[in-house]
């Protein structure tokens, strides 16, 4: 009898503390996994991570945002406040606030995870963030009107939209100074490499279309029409299409980057802007800012899988994996 007493403490005692690990394991953060998302949510003033859906409170107008590689830091743009936010991609907090220059807009952290780029449409300059010590430690000047930007495959080249005119910037990231130009359509607005750094794809607002670049040659050697703007781009990891979404409409452009053709256009809600897709080029994440609405897609079957609601006005989509 007091055998078996004993046995039943045992017991007890033993799904007590498997109960108390498995609360703890619910309560602490998990660290930011490939694949994971985050959205800025411009409605509401936060940012958003998809995998456990908590709001992060941020800053007024609340546009781009970017994470490191290894998944440690993300920095996010308030255009509303010219200030970049910076929190521990794991847990959410708020490690600084960083003053930059006027309307800073896009945000890219380099594939080192050394620096971070902010473009200051208001500025005419590139914010550069040591993203160890979050401290500015260089402006920049690229052009009027610089919007976003892309970092080249080998980490050597930034290249930067210039939105009030119609070329985008290149900077050099050994000696961070702007070297060259190379033409886009009318109003560049986002950007983005094949995975091979042979070419930009950039979305422009004038033009309403997308401007295939030859970055060897600095020429341009296809334009393909898009929907209604303004535009977020991505290039698969996979190097396979361009997703292209347009704020003022309700469709996702799809383009086939070997044919350099548009071939389908993905009815997601009004209002798509935000896109990315994940590291292995299976799932796309679309922002829907007129639904309310993260809008999954499936690079497969070019379809839509899923319509997660997310907040308010949700506007730019960060994957870790492909930022």
């Amino acid at each position: 009898m007091y055998k078996s007493k004993r046995i039943a403490k045992c017991i007890n005692a033993t799904v007590q503390m498997l109960g108390i690990a498995a609360l703890y394991a619910l309560a602490s953060p998990a660290a930011a996994g490939e694949g994971d998302a985050f959205i800025t949510l411009q409605g509401d003033n936060a940012i958003t991570p998809l995998q456990n859906r908590l709001v992060w409170p941020a800053g007024k107008a609340m546009t781009y945002l970017s994470v490191d590689p290894r998944g440690r830091k993300l920095l996010a743009t308030s255009s509303g406040e010219n200030m970049i936010y910076c929190y521990d991609a794991t847990s959410g907090n708020l490690l600084k606030k960083i003053p930059v220059g006027k309307s800073p807009k896009g945000i890219k952290i380099d594939r080192q995870g050394r620096y971070a780029f902010a473009a200051n449409e208001g500025s005419g300059s590139i914010s550069v963030i040591d993203v160890n010590s979050l401290d500015v430690v260089k402006a920049i000047p690229v052009g009027p009107t610089p919007h976003n930007s892309v970092v080249s495959p080998d980490n050597r080249r930034l290249y930067v939209t210039l939105q009030g005119g119609s070329s985008v910037a290149v900077v050099d990231l050994q000696r961070l100074e702007k070297v060259a130009e190379l033409p886009a359509g009318k109003a560049p607005h986002n950007v983005d490499i094949t995975p091979d750094g042979k070419r930009l794809y950039v979305a422009n607002l004038g033009s309403q279309d997308v401007t295939v670049v030859d970055i060897a040659r600095a020429r341009i050697i296809k334009r393909i029409p898009l929907s209604p703007p303004h535009y977020g781009i991505d290039i698969t990891p996979d190097g396979k299409y361009a997703l292209v979404t347009g704020i003022g409409g309700t469709v996702l452009n799809v383009i086939d980057t070997r044919k350099l053709e548009r071939i389908k256009q993905i009815e997601v809600g009004r209002g798509p802007h935000g896109v990315r897709s994940d590291a292995d080029s299976r799932y796309a994440y679309v922002a829907v800012s007129g639904a309310n609405q993260l809008v999954k897609i499936d690079l497969e079957t070019l379809q839509v899988s899923e319509r997660i609601e997310i907040g308010s006005f949700p506007f730019w989509v960060a994957v870790n994996g492909n930022t």
